[in-house]
């Protein structure tokens, strides 16, 4: 039997959800994860719930999302032909060039 290693995590400071916390930030009902909790990766230490980091969070909806052969398409284009190079659309001036704004003349004020 090897080790498993969590190689999907990339917390650099892991906070342990528990199943309502997982629910609310995946947006689904906490039945949903209890009832499918031996097919999603989680964290279970001994007879505590399982628990989920942020990565599994992630796994999770990688796991659940649809992906239409329209949007692979798009997804697995070359580079150049997927989008235009910056310096044909950009018309915002790079920070080499730009200059300091000249400041406003001053009024002489009237003495009285």
């Amino acid at each position: 039997m090897t080790a498993w290693t969590r190689r999907h995590c990339v917390c650099t400071e892991v906070r342990n959800l528990d199943y309502e916390e997982a629910a609310a930030a995946l947006k689904i009902k906490v039945d949903w994860l209890r009832d499918n909790i031996g097919k999603l990766p989680h964290i279970k230490f001994g007879q505590q719930p399982a628990v989920f980091c942020h990565c599994d969070l992630r796994l999770i909806l990688a796991m659940h999302t649809a992906m239409p052969a329209q949007a692979l398409e798009v997804l697995n284009a070359p580079a150049e032909e997927a989008a235009p190079t910056p310096a044909e659309t950009s018309t915002v001036r790079s920070l080499a060039t730009s200059r300091p704004a000249k400041g406003r003349a001053r009024r002489a004020v009237a003495q009285t």
